[in-house]
């Protein structure tokens, strides 16, 4: 027999954590989700969650090699709407005949400039 799941939502979290408590002392199994749940999504919101999330995500799924390779060139180039920053890498891995797509946030590419030294003058 499957699990029976059951969410509540509490606008207080002192509330939610008191139900927390109830529920397991009856013995339930009960857990805490995240208010927020970690969903990926398209363009400038996908951009975003991988900035706030470092390391390598699932972007895409695609059977063809070609459309694959083409989604990681548009991440790479700053081509795909959300990433025109052009901070985020991508890749992609055959397994089992599909090409997934990869993508993180690569951070700052540049170094951040150093403040010009006072009394130096600029030689043009």
């Amino acid at each position: 027999m499957g699990k029976t799941t059951i969410r509540v939502a509490f606008d207080d979290p002192l509330e939610a954590a008191h139900f927390l408590q109830q529920c397991r002392r009856k013995g339930y199994d009960a857990q805490l989700e995240d208010s927020r749940p970690q969903i990926k999504r398209n363009g400038p919101a996908l951009a975003t969650w991988l900035k706030a999330h470092p390391g390598w995500y699932k972007v895409g799924e695609s059977v063809n090699r070609a459309a694959a390779n083409k989604a990681v060139l548009k991440i790479r180039n700053g081509e795909r709407r959300g990433f025109e920053g052009g901070k985020f890498e991508a890749r992609m891995e055959n397994q089992d005949g599909s090409w997934l797509v990869y993508a993180r946030y690569a951070g700052r590419t540049t170094k951040p400039r150093k403040p010009q030294a006072e009394g130096m003058e600029p030689l043009f």
